[in-house]
């Protein structure tokens, strides 16, 4: 007992020095740790740890992180780290962070433990590619932290990992705690959807994102060529606009929105990927108003919706104007809130000239409006933080545009339906109207022969008397008509006539005044009984039409004229003696008006050199007109022009006079047809 006690003094005095310096040891190295070192919960307190090594597929963080928000852009995570427990981090509850347009920056913490006994890669992502700012920091177990930057700011070389959004990859150590903070600010939408995933589950998560990103653009890049290869066949504006706005709209903006532009065309003009973003969005709400304008026919189907939108494309243009002068996320509210409005107000005008209007094409117009509608007003919530972030809110706009592009190509499709019809009807209807032409014409021919053959062949001649005859239908068939005959070796019996209308009516008219014509001059012993024979023939075979005549009888022996008149312009006496021209017109009723009709007579004396000129109404209408064929006179001056001009011609003979008028008609005629049939007669006493 003793000796043990004495071995147990010597071992104690054998061992003390070594037993002081292990307390030392222990004193100096171990205690600092214990005295500077702080657990990985207290950097982020509350915050949840996540296992990495059982984590399977993607996995959302909204349960496990913390966040604050700072308007402190000098914020460091020194200062952060130093703070510790005492930071005042807010619970999401579970719901993805979204705070819609804020100006604020955001810092996020969340733990991630592995507990395996390997090495295990992690990668950290956000899948929203419109923050223009984030810091990664890897906090450790002793304090210190390791740095990442990355955001649409800058260039795309810059990103850790090659994907449309933002990852971070973390290698924890087996047994390893890691704290990780995150800093987001942007001047678009603060939506930050964090996930977490192995190495190789992330990449499949990408692949898999990359081929539904895929099939969208080609769905939308199809359908483009496809309308651009309609519009090549059928020439309808409507396919040109509605592939621009395709262009711009479907495939440009969601190559923004989705954060594909960096990726593909400018990964190193971070400022122009930026600011291309606003622009590119203005220019979608531009191309929306002609598309929408010439789809739905609103300048036909709806003046009011035509006139409305019309106004409203001016918004985008103006905008446009202003991206350099205003702050970008300014702007963006401002395409977010006419967006929006658009929206509402195509709606209802797709709704009044489909289903009021009675428009079919712009029912799939409406329908494919409504779903736009409805994904765009769910992706707007969201960017504004109405809404929460889900995977009906990250895809409905995208998803909306791939249903639109394939509505809007049945809307098309059916559009080109009705077009056919259309002209299918058109040619039918053209068609018939070529056969009516057709038959129209040999009409108008026949016509022609018949009126023709009313008139005279030949004028008689005789002793004593000159005349000459000249006539200028308006029409291939005219509405006058004329008759010199020769009764007996001394008289000669003229009418002239204006039958109403023209083509084959009045060339029908024209023969049945030709037949009472005829008729009359061998009863008829005067100009006025004339008229009253033909009157009588013709009042009820006239079906209400009247027609105004003159008639004439000059006696060549006696050298005197009789005249007679049923509504019809003067005849012209041009006194060669006394240099006057005198205008004879008896009174007389239009032929037709009444049965019982009596024309009265007057008669005249004529002298060797005596000229008489009996004409239609047409005559006064080319004396209204200057040498281009234009409206020089007012109306009813034809008369007082053709007495001036015939005032200045005393000297002509009957050819010289005749030539000079036919020669002033067919100029003034030269380009445009005469309004009404001209019809004059010349007689000359010799």
């Amino acid at each position: 007992m003793v000796r043990t006690n004495s071995n147990l003094k010597n071992f104690c005095k054998r061992y003390r020095f070594k037993t002081s310096a292990s307390l030392l040891f222990f004193a100096l190295f171990l205690f600092p740790n214990f005295l500077f070192s702080k657990e990985a919960n207290e950097f982020c307190p509350g915050a949840g740890t996540i296992e990495v090594s059982e984590l399977v597929g993607k996995f959302e963080l909204s349960r496990d992180l913390r966040y604050f928000s700072t308007n402190n852009e000098t914020l460091s995570i020194e200062s952060i780290l130093h703070t510790g427990p005492s930071l005042k981090l807010i619970d999401p509850q579970g719901k993805i962070p979204n705070f819609g347009n804020s100006p604020l920056d955001y810092w996020f913490c969340f733990h991630l433990r592995n507990s395996s006994e390997f090495v295990t890669n992690t990668i950290v992502f956000v899948k929203y590619p419109l923050l223009d700012e984030l810091n990664f920091y890897d906090v450790y177990s002793d304090g210190s932290y390791a740095k990442r930057i990355q955001g649409r700011l800058f260039p795309f070389s810059s990103r850790e990992i090659k994907y449309r959004g933002f990852g971070h990859l973390l290698s924890l150590s087996p047994g390893e705690t890691r704290t990780l903070f995150l800093r987001v600010e942007t001047q678009s939408s603060m939506s930050v959807p964090l996930y977490v995933a192995k190495e190789k589950d992330f990449y499949e998560f990408a692949m898999e994102d990359f081929i539904l990103q895929g099939i969208y653009f080609g769905i939308v890049g199809v359908m483009t060529l496809y309308n651009l290869f309609v519009f090549f066949l059928v020439k309808d504006k409507a396919y040109i606009f509605y592939v621009i706005y395709l262009i711009f709209s479907a495939i440009l903006f969601q190559l923004s929105l989705n954060g594909h532009i960096p990726i593909f065309f400018l990964p190193n003009s971070p400022e122009i990927v930026w600011n291309a973003h606003n622009l590119l969005y203005f220019i979608f709400l531009f191309t929306t108003f002609p598309m929408s304008i010439t789809f739905m026919n609103l300048k036909e189907s709806s003046r009011t919706g035509y006139k409305a939108l019309k106004t409203m494309m001016f918004i985008p243009l103006v905008c446009i104007l202003l991206l350099p002068l205003l702050p970008y996320r300014l702007m963006n509210q401002v395409g977010d809130y006419f967006s929006m409005i658009l929206a509402l107000g195509a709606s209802v005008v797709s709704y009044y000239v489909a289903f009021i209007k009675r428009f079919r094409p712009a029912r799939f117009f409406f329908y494919a409006f409504l779903v736009v509608i409805i994904g765009g007003i769910a992706s707007l919530l969201k960017y504004m933080g109405v809404l929460p972030v889900n995977s009906f809110t990250e895809n409905a706009f995208q998803i909306s545009m791939a249903i639109e592009v394939i509505l809007m190509a049945f809307g098309l499709g059916d559009r080109i339906s009705i077009v056919r019809k259309e002209k299918e009807k058109i040619q039918l209807k053209a068609e018939i109207d070529k056969q009516k032409i057709m038959a129209f014409q040999k009409e108008l021919i026949l016509a022609q022969k018949l009126q023709e053959s009313t008139l005279p062949q030949v004028i008689p001649e005789s002793e004593g008397l000159r005349t000459k005859a000249g006539y200028i239908p308006a029409s291939l068939v005219g509405g006058d008509f004329y008759d010199i005959t020769k009764a007996g070796m001394v008289h000669i019996s003229c009418l002239i006539a204006d039958v109403t209308g023209h083509g084959v009516p009045a060339a029908i008219e024209a023969a049945m005044l030709k037949i009472a014509y005829t008729q009359s001059i061998h009863y008829a012993s005067s100009p006025g009984r004339m008229l009253e024979r033909i009157n009588q023939s013709l009042v009820g075979n006239y079906k209400n039409q009247f027609l105004t005549a003159a008639a004439v009888f000059i006696d060549l022996n006696q050298k005197t004229l009789k005249v007679a008149n049923a509504g019809h312009p003067a005849l012209y006496w041009l006194k060669r003696k006394e240099r006057e021209i005198q205008a004879i017109r008896p009174k007389g009723k239009l032929i037709g008006f009444s049965k019982e009709l009596v024309y009265p007579e007057e008669e005249y004396p004529l002298a060797i050199g005596d000229k008489i000129l009996l004409f239609t109404d047409g005559l006064w209408e080319a004396w209204e007109r200057n040498e281009a064929g234009d409206k020089a006179y007012t109306d009813g001056s034809g008369e007082k022009e053709l007495l001036k001009w015939l005032d200045r011609r005393w000297g002509d003979s009957i050819d010289e006079l005749f030539a000079s008028m036919e020669d002033y008609i067919r100029k003034r005629n030269k380009t445009t047809s005469p309004e009404d049939d001209i019809t004059f007669i010349l007689f000359e006493m010799v």
